[in-house]
Formats: structure tokens, C-alpha cells, sequence
């Protein structure tokens, strides 16, 4: 639930002229949102992160996540209708658009490959873990294989609109890849920050393919440049999402572990990101800390003003009182970006919505 604070200031009456066009912006609005991240979490179970930085506040997550069930792997499909039944009832396949409500034609999809780890992976409690197994299109699995990730460019062997695979144009890597959408992006980079954290003890065994484009065989970093580089770039632009909550939530339930990175997205920063060095402190750092945010209207200009510090380049969302989006977009990256409106918006109540990694800030303001 949003909760949600206002309080309402008097309009000068000069502002109200005929057929003027003016903003009135509720003061302060949804600006502690952070418990949707945390719902679910036992009491204590991070408790032992406190005062850790780097390389240590990854092996301290790993000491947490790595003890849980070890599922039978032919069972996940049955599982999936916990973990990835969509709201409107089919399986949701983030490598494709189908809807299927059955079982044909999909496959259990490791997200980061089994092909990564170990010369028999289906020995492994990793093989099975249902935080890296997904439900997909057959035809996207195959495509998929056990590639890197990457920005496919304009030479490409897959497209169906969700799922890419083609040569790699992110700088760092040359070689063919895999590029999931843009809506999962963030849920690709996250499993695979929870993969090489929970199995850290799986550093000696990274393969082939996946050390020579991703990963060194080692405890930390584990993720070579270019792939921190992808994948901190795929966590920021791409925050947690509702369905990924739900997720890890349900996955918990059946094997009994979490991914730290959904609870809380700002360890990725505090491991391999711009808080690097940094002791982690969960009441600041994990969200309780207030990032310096403001938004203000420019009536002459017809346009939002957006100061946010820290100066991270993310998402933002404009929503209708009915809950429509009806504008979107990102952030410059810097302290300091301005919106243009014109004409875009109709008269009624609209929510403003923007989420840093580890903060979400909202502000309500009304077109009259």
C-alpha cells in the first residue's frame, strides 16, 4: 500500500485568470515506499550484512542465502504456477509474448546457463534453484543457448520482439549475445548478482563460456568490467518491479532463500557499483535514508523540474488519479532535469513517480 501524506496550500486568486492554464502542487506526497520492497523478509535474516563492504558484504550474503532446499528440477513447472502465473492467468514468459495457460511449448529456462558452472550442473542444488529458473518459449530457449548478455546490434540470428540474439555492440565483449527486453532487463541482472552470490563456492568451477565473457573464476569481483559495466547499467535502468517481489517472495516460500538483491537493490551499488568502499548500513543505505528529492512546476514554461541527488540516471513515470500511465521517461543522470509538458496532460490529480536504488519517491500534483 502507498502511503500517502498532502497537504494543500491557497492559490492567489491573480493566478486564476481565464483560460490560464496552471498547476497547484500538493506539498509533500509518497515519499516512504520502500516497505512494498521489504514485505516479505524475516526478522534477522540480514541481520549479519551490518558494517560489511565488498568483498565481504557479498561472502556475508552468501553465508545467508546458500543454505536452503535443494527442489527436484522436473517439479519447477508446478512451481512456476506460484512463481510466474501472471495476474490475467497464463504463464508469464519473459522471452516471449505468449500466453499459454498450459505447459506446451514451454521450457524450464535457466537464466544465467547451467552450461556456466560445473561438469555435470545437474548434480548441483544450483541446477534446480528457482530463483534462475524461468518458464520460456521453446524456440527463444534454444535461441538463447548458453550466450552472454549483450545489445544485440543490427546483425541479429533471433527476434521475436522480446528475446535477441545477435552480435554484441556493448563495449567490452565481441562475440554473439543475448539481450532480453527492456522490461527485464533488471530481473536478468539481478539473478545473475544472486547466482554468483549464493554459489560463490562455485567460483573454481565457472566454465568456459561464461568466464571468458563474464566471469573470472574468483569470489569478487566474480563479474569481469563489462559485465558489471552491463549489468549495473540493466539494475538502474530497469528497478524492481511488483512481479519480481512477488517472486522472490513465492520462491522463498518453496526453497526457504531470497534474493538480497530485490529486497534491497542498493547491495548491488555497495558490491560493484558507485558505493563500492562503503560500510552497508540497512537503515540508510537499504532505503531508510532519504535521497534529496524535490519537483516543482514551471507555469511560463509548461514543464517539471526534477532535482534529485543522488545524480543517477533512472526511470520516471507520470500516472493518472485512475492509475494510467500516461507519461514516462528517464532521467538525465544529472542533479537537475526538466520535463516539457506541453499539452501532454489533460486537467485532473497526477502522481510523479521515480526510484533510485534506493529510494522510491512519488509527488502527487493536479492540472487545473
Amino acid at each position: 500500500m502507498l502511503k500517502i501524506m498532502v497537504s494543500f496550500f491557497r492559490v492567489p486568486s491573480r493566478v486564476l485568470l481565464p483560460g490560464k492554464r496552471w498547476i497547484v502542487f500538493l506539498f509533500f506526497a509518497v515519499v516512504c515506499i520502500p516497505p512494498v520492497l521489504h514485505a516479505d523478509i524475516p526478522p534477522g535474516y540480514y541481520n549479519t550484512i551490518e558494517g560489511k563492504r565488498d568483498a565481504t558484504l557479498k561472502t556475508a550474503l552468501h553465508t545467508i542465502i546458500r543454505p536452503h532446499t535443494q527442489l527436484e528440477y522436473y517439479s519447477s513447472s508446478t512451481h512456476f504456477r506460484s512463481t510466474d502465473w501472471h495476474p490475467e492467468g497464463y504463464f508469464w514468459d519473459m522471452y516471449s509474448r505468449e500466453k499459454r495457460t498450459s505447459w506446451s511449448n514451454l521450457n524450464r529456462e535457466h537464466c544465467m546457463p547451467k552450461s556456466w558452472w560445473s561438469p555435470q550442473p545437474e548434480y548441483t542444488v544450483a541446477y534446480s534453484d528457482l530463483h534462475n529458473l524461468y518458464p520460456s518459449n521453446v524456440a527463444a530457449n534454444s535461441a538463447k543457448s548458453n550466450y552472454a548478455l549483450g545489445i544485440v546490434g543490427a546483425v541479429y540470428e533471433f527476434d521475436n520482439g522480446v528475446s535477441k540474439v545477435g552480435n554484441n555492440t556493448y563495449p567490452g565483449y565481441s562475440a554473439t549475445v543475448f539481450e532480453p527486453a527492456n522490461e527485464y532487463k533488471g530481473d536478468f541482472a539481478r539473478t545473475y548478482m544472486y547466482m554468483v552470490t549464493c554459489y560463490e563456492d562455485y567460483a573454481p568451477n565457472w566454465r568456459s563460456t561464461g568466464t571468458e565473457s563474464m566471469l573470472y573464476q574468483n569470489t569478487y569481483p566474480v563479474f569481469k568490467p563489462y559485465a558489471i559495466s552491463l549489468l549495473m547499467k540493466w539494475h538502474r535502468e530497469d528497478p524492481v518491479s511488483q512481479k519480481e517481489i512477488d517472486r522472490n517472495n513465492a520462491v522463498h516460500v518453496i526453497q526457504g532463500n531470497r534474493n538480497p538483491y530485490i529486497d534491497f537493490p542498493a547491495l548491488a551499488e555497495f558490491i560493484w557499483g558507485n558505493s563500492k568502499g562503503q560500510a552497508w548500513n540497512t537503515d540508510e543505505a537499504g532505503g531508510a535514508l532519504e535521497d534529496i528529492f524535490s519537483l516543482s512546476f514551471r507555469y511560463d514554461r509548461d514543464e517539471l523540474l526534477v532535482r534529485l541527488s543522488p545524480a543517477v540516471g533512472v526511470a520516471y513515470s507520470i500516472h493518472s488519479i485512475e492509475g494510467r500511465q500516461v507519461l514516462s521517461g528517464m532521467l538525465s543522470g544529472s542533479a537537475t532535469t526538466t520535463i516539457p509538458l506541453q499539452g501532454k496532460l489533460n486537467k485532473g490529480v497526477y502522481l510523479f513517480v521515480t526510484e533510485t536504488p534506493r529510494k522510491r519517491h512519488a509527488q502527487l500534483f493536479i492540472v487545473v
